[in-house]
């Protein structure tokens, strides 16, 4: 018994120089550093990884303040550490050191306080790891994402990112000065279909974006469309958009939204000048044909009435020799503004050329026509402001000469004009200042009627 007890004391002691030499053996060759402290933060051990992560031979470590070891702006970070662990805490944290040659790298470090068996506090135990390459790719990370953070917030155009279930991730200032939103009130809450407007409009984009058709697939390029914005209203935008991959899955997807306001409000008024006589503000022969076309179909397709005022100014030449060209050019500034002011928003008015004018009345029979023709009349002489200076030169005051025709389903749109023409061609060969009606075909002898 005493004998069996004596061995197993004798195997213990032979474990216990096992396991010393062994675990001094492992601190030794770690791949680590570690080092010891005691109560002061003076450095009692360094193993050999310690060593050549801080450039030192053992002697030069040992004794040496943790602090000569830090830059001096972290020296306070450095006490508050070495108070945390005399306080019996234990803590990983990140933090700067400086090797021998004065370089300042990083570490990842792991330390547990030591207290002996009264408890009384002895020091710590410091495990270090060198992650100064990883922290440098940190930063080139950081720095990259600064970066496209920057480009993302000054780019023009709007930018809008999501993920895979539309949830917005990505919102930079010129998304929020397109859609009146905020990146806060955007980013995490708001789903794209609240910038379209509409699911299916987003739907159709998905689609595109996935087809071979718009740019290649998973791109989509240079397609118009319409966002709305928080007030409701709609702006016309350019979309841009590309899927979003991590690892070869389909992550998300980011828009680029360029503002097409500024650029359709420039083509619609390029368009409109196109159209538009500059001098009576009225649209212009060419567009009066353009309009014609699309009224005579509309009213063969739907079997509407169409009525035509065509009217001609009387004795204008005459004015305009005498009184000058200035003055014949504010005459036709006249009948225009006279126009815009008896018509009604359907009705369409066009100098013809020189002097010549005409009127497109949809929906309206010839009953309605007389009544427009009247008052278009009516309202230029009463707007007449020459009276005393023709009375001076014996020059003849500006009239109206109108003919009104509607439209016959059996005619050409040519000759629908030609019948209105012809019908004004009369009221001006009756003495002007009427209105004349082309009540049937051309060539009968009843052709016109006069409504003086």
């Amino acid at each position: 018994m005493n004998y069996y007890y004596a061995q197993k004391v004798k195997e213990k002691t032979k474990m216990d120089k096992i396991s010393h030499d062994t675990y001094q053996d492992i601190v030794e060759n770690i791949a680590e550093g570690i080092r010891v402290l005691n109560q002061d933060g003076i450095i009692i051990y360094a193993n050999n990884a310690l060593c050549s992560l801080m450039g030192y031979e053992r002697s030069e470590l040992i004794g040496k303040s943790v602090y000569d070891f830090y830059p001096s702006e972290d020296h306070s970070l450095i006490e508050k550490h070495l108070k945390d662990r005399e306080a019996g805490k234990s803590a990983r944290y990140e933090t700067r050191y400086i090797n021998k040659s004065g370089d300042k790298l990083f570490a990842g470090v792991s330390a547990v306080p030591i207290f002996d068996k009264t408890g009384e506090y002895q020091g710590n135990y410091t495990l270090v790891r060198d992650i100064t390459e990883r922290k440098k790719l940190e930063q080139q990370i950081l720095n990259e994402k600064n970066f496209l953070d920057n480009l993302i917030a000054l780019c023009p155009d709007g930018i809008i990112g999501v993920n895979r279930k539309g949830i917005i991730i990505i919102f930079n200032q010129a998304a929020e000065a397109l859609t009146g939103y905020t990146a806060k009130e955007a980013i995490g809450v708001m789903h794209i279909t609240d910038i379209y407007n509409s699911t299916e409009t987003a739907h159709s984009i998905k689609k595109k974006i996935y087809s071979d058709d718009f740019g290649g697939q998973g791109r989509l390029e240079g397609l118009e469309i319409d966002v709305i914005n928080r007030l409701g209203r709609k702006t016309p935008i350019r979309l841009s958009a590309t899927l979003i991959y991590n690892n070869g899955e389909e992550v998300g997807s980011v828009g680029f939204f360029h503002d097409l306001s500024k650029k359709k409000q420039m083509e619609a008024r390029l368009r409109e000048l196109s159209i538009t006589d500059s001098l009576s503000g009225l649209y212009n022969q060419r567009y009066f044909y353009s309009v014609l076309k699309e009224e005579t179909e509309r009213s063969l397709r739907y079997k509407h009435p169409l009525s035509m005022i065509c009217f001609d100014l009387d004795h204008f030449k005459q004015c305009n020799d005498k009184l000058g060209h200035l003055e014949g050019d504010n005459i036709i500034r006249l009948v225009g503004q006279t126009l815009k002011q008896s018509l009604r928003k359907t009705d369409m008015a066009f100098r013809y050329g020189g002097d010549e004018f005409m009127v497109i009345l949809p929906e309206t029979a010839l009953p309605g026509a007389k009544m427009i023709a009247e008052r278009i009349r009516s309202e230029f002489n009463g707007r007449w402001p020459f009276e005393i200076v023709c009375e001076r030169k014996d020059v003849s005051r500006v009239t109206l000469s109108v003919g009104i025709a509607i439209f016959n389903p059996e005619e050409a749109p040519e000759t629908f004009v030609k019948r209105a023409d012809l019908a004004m061609y009369e009221a001006k060969q009756s003495g002007g200042d009427k209105v004349v009606e082309a009540i049937s075909r051309i060539g009968r002898q009843d052709e016109c009627e006069i409504y003086l």
